[in-house]
């Protein structure tokens, strides 16, 4: 600054002297260049950055008004640090060479002057290098934000110039540059993955070949990642990771696993990728919904969590998950078989599990070994794995049993403490205890295991080989939840209405062979009735508990309990049932002769078993016959009449009938009606012949419960060889005779072993 004040005294002198000369001179104040000013103010690193670039100097000269914003020194070492360079030469290099610094440097001049009290409180403005500062002026302060947001404070304001002004800042402004990429191990340094450059620098050599590489792209573990990864091999630290995995040469092979000899920018992945890593193994890349996941051999994922970390020989992109390659270790079927565990490797494939303890993260297996799950055969009274599966439940618990003897994270035994509880892949806990004789396990129940051959590893985890099979908790539904499982709806509906249901969930135990939806359905079909309540309603509730009744035998009795051929077996209904089974087949066979399928067998209870099957049965018939419907509901005149016309055989032996039953009432009207005093006079009145006709008007020679009936008016034969007129009108029904007499039923759909009675509120008259 003191050159400037010297430059503005001398210009004082030439003005003063040349008004001593010459009275009349007016010319301009001689103010020094850009260059002149900066040096004399001590911006030595503004100047030497200027001049590196050849005829920089000459162009801000040249230019006719420019405003300069001219950071210090302190200014360009604070650059220095953030760019981490050296020297000027260094931040040149890494900012990304000499035409990023002619930018950086033309960010900090407007093509303009701009004086301090000119600018308003925001001013916004493009420099030579075409990008635009914010200046902002407040009370004593003027800032400039860069295009990185960052804030510079003007220090020195209005330092005239020749050809402008300068303002002195605090910092160096950032135009919006390309800068360089930096390499693998400054890109790690950076985004912090100190676990992946300490594992890299364990690997004698590793380091320079990936940074002397053509082409890369990495896929670079977390810290995280690495801290899951140890904790999966129950590692403290890298070095113990690195013998559980198999050592410095598993190390590299890992550590290869995630680097492809190519460069593969998420924009250039397609929906799935498989590429060849440095480890000679294939990873799968896949993207989908924006998201990229990778695949390592196991079948693991993990996902990326930062993409496209470009550096200068390909690209990184930061994982959540370490990902690892065949490491030669076998796998748990392989160990299984090794050991010559069949029964076991039959149950996991059994129960599909072979999949899940494979592509399991961590696990260790306590493996039964053959004379474990024969001595579990005997306590169950099965004779092979199909038969114990049946009778704990099924394949869910036999999936549960088998989840008993998994732990998901891994433990040798050198890792157990005197007593360990771990929670198994069943969600159950399972005791552990190591001590001077050995390695124990004691089941949810009680029983006790010893390991017999322990620490086999395995390549997501450990086997330890036990005694006997251990059993964890696990629940049978009782017959209501297995009828609600299996979707079973009108039988439960059947149930609830027939009040059975605590009965069947408080016997001892039980077979129910129980009828689908459809074979209900069937049966209502076949009855020409269109829902269970109509059922009811035709064969009462008493009917419906004994035909339930005979779907139950009170035993247990799995399909493969049965002997093979025919067999009868007693039920709830006091009726016996005869079951057939042949081979894997099984069928049941009613009271009336109708043969049904079991298309699902052995579905195991809390009390028994279930069958369900695809007809429902039916127990022998117990309806009564017309003659016995009209005596419990009192149509004694009725019964007079049909005794007198001699009809009460061919009613009870006709196939199908449906009666319209008059009441006492109705004979009393036509009596009264015909001025007779009896039945016997009405017989001398119309004769025999008459009275079978007029009975036989009554009866239809087929069976039509009220449901069957259309809406409206229909005409249906009689076995007086007369036509009836029938009119349904919602849920009312009337008869009309020949004389255009009209009655209404007042009780319909009686049910009798030969079809149905509706009783009728008057006597039908043929035409006599």
């Amino acid at each position: 600054m003191t050159k400037i004040f010297k430059y503005l005294l001398i210009g004082t002198f030439f003005v003063s002297l040349f008004a001593c000369e010459n009275e009349d001179y007016q010319g301009p104040i001689p103010y020094p260049t850009l260059m002149e000013a900066a040096e004399d103010a001590g911006l030595t690193t503004l100047v030497t950055a200027v001049r590196s670039i050849p005829g920089l100097e000459a162009t801000l000269q040249d230019q006719n008004e420019i405003t300069v914003f001219a950071p210090t020194n302190e200014a360009f070492a604070n650059a220095l640090v953030a760019f981490d360079a050296g020297d000027l030469d260094e931040l040149v290099e890494n900012i990304g060479g000499p035409m990023n610094l002619e930018t950086v440097l033309g960010f900090h001049v407007v093509p303009t002057v701009i004086f301090s009290e000119q600018l308003d409180e925001t001013n916004v403005v493009t420099t030579l290098s075409g990008q635009q500062l914010t200046v902002n002026r407040a009370p004593g302060v003027v800032t400039v934000i860069d295009a990185t947001g960052a804030t510079a404070t003007v220090v020195q304001a209005d330092v005239e110039i020749e050809n402008g002004v300068v303002h002195v800042i605090d910092r160096v402004l950032i135009p919006s540059i390309e800068l360089p990429s930096p390499n693998l191990v400054e890109a790690a340094t950076e985004a912090g993955l100190t676990t992946l450059l300490e594992a890299v620098t364990a690997v004698d050599g590793l380091a320079d070949n990936l940074l002397a590489a053509g082409e890369i792209t990495v896929f670079a573990p977390t810290n995280e990642a690495f801290a899951a990864a140890l904790e999966v091999f129950g590692a403290a630290d890298l070095n113990e990771l690195m013998l559980k995995i198999g050592g410095i040469e598993n190390l590299e092979r890992v550590l290869g696993f995630h680097v492809v000899p190519a460069v593969a920018f998420s924009s250039d992945l397609e929906a799935s990728n498989t590429f060849t890593t440095l480890a000679g193994q294939d990873i799968v890349v896949e993207v989908a919904g924006g998201e990229v996941t990778v695949t390592d051999q196991l079948g693991r994922t993990a996902r990326v969590v930062a993409a496209d970390v470009e550096i200068a020989n390909g690209v990184v992109h930061v994982i959540d998950g370490v990902m690892l390659p065949d490491l030669m270790l076998p796998n748990v079927v392989e160990a299984a078989t090794g050991a010559g565990l069949t029964t076991l490797i039959d149950a996991v494939t059994a129960a599909d599990l072979g999949d899940a303890l494979l592509n399991a993260d961590a696990i260790t297996v306590f493996a039964p070994t053959n004379e474990a799950f024969g001595a579990a055969l005997e306590a169950f009274n099965a004779d092979n794995l199909d038969q114990l599966v049946a009778r704990i439940g099924g394949v869910e618990n036999l999936q549960t049993v088998l989840g008993f003897h998994v732990v998901p994270a891994v433990a040798f035994s050198s890792d157990l403490e005197a007593t360990n509880t771990f929670t198994t892949l069943a969600g159950q806990e399972l005791t552990v205890e190591a001590g001077d004789s050995g390695v124990t396990v004691t089941d949810a129940l009680g029983n006790t295991s010893n390991v017999v051959t322990a620490d086999v590893a395995i390549e997501n985890g450990v086997v330890h080989v036990i005694d006997g099979v251990l059993l964890p908790e696990f629940t049978l539904p009782n017959v209501v939840e297995a009828a609600t499982a299996a979707n079973l709806t009108v039988l439960l509906d059947a149930v609830t209405a027939a009040g059975l249901g605590q009965t069947l969930l408080d016997a001892e135990e039980i077979t129910v062979f129980a009828p689908t939806n459809q074979a209900f359905v069937d049966l209502l079909g076949a009855l020409s009735l269109n829902s269970l309540e109509e059922l009811i309603d035709a064969v009462g509730v008493e009917e419906l508990v004994r035909i339930l009744g005979f779907h139950v035998v009170p035993a247990t009795a799995f399909s493969f309990d049965l002997a093979d051929g025919e067999q009868t077996v007693p039920t709830l209904a006091d009726e016996e049932l005869t079951v057939t089974r042949s081979g894997g087949a099984v069928t049941v066979t009613d009271a009336r002769g109708n043969t049904f399928d079991v298309v699902a067998a052995d579905v195991a209870i809390d009390n028994g078993v279930v069958h369900v099957i695809d007809g429902v049965l039916l127990p022998s018939e117990d309806l009564p016959n017309v003659v016995e419907a009209a005596t419990d509901a009192g149509l004694t005149v009725l019964l007079d009449a049909v005794t007198e016309a001699g009809l009460g055989q061919t009613l009870l032996d006709a196939e199908a009938i449906t009666v319209f039953a008059p009441t006492n009432q109705a004979f009393v009207d036509l009596l009264n009606e015909l001025s007779l005093g009896s039945l016997d006079e009405l017989v001398d009145a119309i004769g025999i012949e008459g009275l079978q006709k007029v009975l036989g008007f009554h009866v239809v020679p087929s069976v039509a419960f009220a449901a069957d009936l259309q809406e409206g008016e229909q005409m249906v034969p009689t076995l007086a060889d007369e036509m009836l007129t029938v009119t349904r009108t919602g849920n009312s029904v009337t008869v009309t005779d020949a004389e255009g007499n009209v009655y209404n039923v007042v009780t319909a759909d009686v049910a009798i072993e030969n079809g149905v009675v509706h009783v009728i509120d008057g006597v039908l008259l043929p035409t006599l």
